[in-house]
């Protein structure tokens, strides 16, 4: 008999011969064991993987297209994000029907991860667009327009009527030309104008008079609103007119509009009042006025009298 029979293995190593079998080839067999186990093991099914895949492509795609065409409308889609939570829940829903005896595992760190891609992803895109809406471009345009509407109002309105003035123009849309003038303004856009008016004026009706003579000129610029005012001596008078009716209404309409104002000086100081205001207040004054008591100097000279007739008398008997 050979000398080389195999002894049996001890308890140290029984332990130590899955170390030996974890260092086998790949190609060598594995114990039955561990072929067991792998087979008892559960399926494991990713959940949310399909629906954030879905939501990466079409965010990338938007943002191309915005890049491509200047009027996609991004803003319109950003307002659709959250349809991504509801088809996440019916993705969650489908699997759960399919499941059988898979597992289900929901990588939370791959979806935030995606969410927080998909969020830098649409700011990156929606920046140049409000660059565009609130940068130097817009101001500049909007600058140069209400240079070229002050400068249309000085050749359009009549000679020696208006003393000084100034417009406001905001472009409120998304688009724009650089280059537009006031022919390219739209409905949306807002034009406004601040008309100083030179003479003096009896009343409302002749200040309505005058603002009436200058609107068919503001209409044929595009002017939105107007804001006319009149300062001589102690008199002020404002008129704030805008929209489609105002515009088009007649002086004796506007006259009803006209505020009037009046100086009231008090205490080396003045301020505007209105003059039906400045009626009242100067008549509860003056009530207040007659109600407060008189001062007692009138008695005070009295008195002073009496005592000089007395020593003059007293003198005379001395005299006498």
């Amino acid at each position: 008999m050979n000398n080389t029979d195999f002894e049996p293995m001890n308890p140290m190593e029984e332990t130590a011969q899955p170390e030996m079998q974890a260092d086998r080839p790949q190609g060598a067999p594995q114990p039955r064991r561990a072929q067991k186990m792998r087979q008892e093991r559960p399926k494991v099914r990713r959940v949310g993987f399909f629906t954030l895949g879905i939501a990466l492509i079409l965010t990338g795609g938007c943002i191309a297209a915005s890049m491509i065409l200047p009027d996609f409308p991004l803003f319109t889609v950003a307002k659709l994000a959250p349809l991504v939570l509801v088809a996440l829940g019916v993705e969650v829903l489908w699997a759960n029907a399919r499941k059988g005896d898979a597992q289900l595992k929901y990588d939370l760190l791959s979806m935030f991860v995606c969410f927080v891609l998909i969020c830098a992803s649409m700011g990156a895109a929606t920046l140049p667009i409000l660059l565009r809406y609130y940068g130097p471009d817009r101001e500049y345009t909007e600058r140069r327009l209400e240079q070229e509407l002050e400068e249309q109002l000085n050749e359009k309105l009549p000679d020696g009527i208006v003393l000084d003035g100034y417009s406001y123009v905001d472009l409120n849309r998304m688009e724009f030309d650089r280059e537009m003038t006031l022919a390219d303004l739209k409905t949306e856009d807002l034009v406004r104008v601040n008309l100083t008016l030179a003479g003096a004026y009896a009343d409302e009706n002749a200040f309505a008079e005058a603002c009436a003579q200058m609107l068919p000129a503001l209409r044929e610029l595009g002017v939105d609103q107007v804001d006319f005012h009149s300062e001589n001596g102690d008199d002020q008078w404002e008129l704030q007119i805008g929209g489609p009716f105002q515009m088009n209404a007649s002086a004796q309409e506007l006259a009803v509009q006209v505020t009037h104002m009046v100086r009231y000086w008090e205490d080396d100081s003045y301020t505007w009042w209105d003059e039906d205001e400045l009626t009242a207040h100067l008549a509860e004054q003056e009530n207040t006025d007659l109600q407060e008591p008189q001062p007692e100097a009138d008695s005070t000279e009295i008195t002073m009298e009496q005592a000089g007739e007395t020593s003059a008398e007293v003198t005379a008997m001395e005299n006498g």
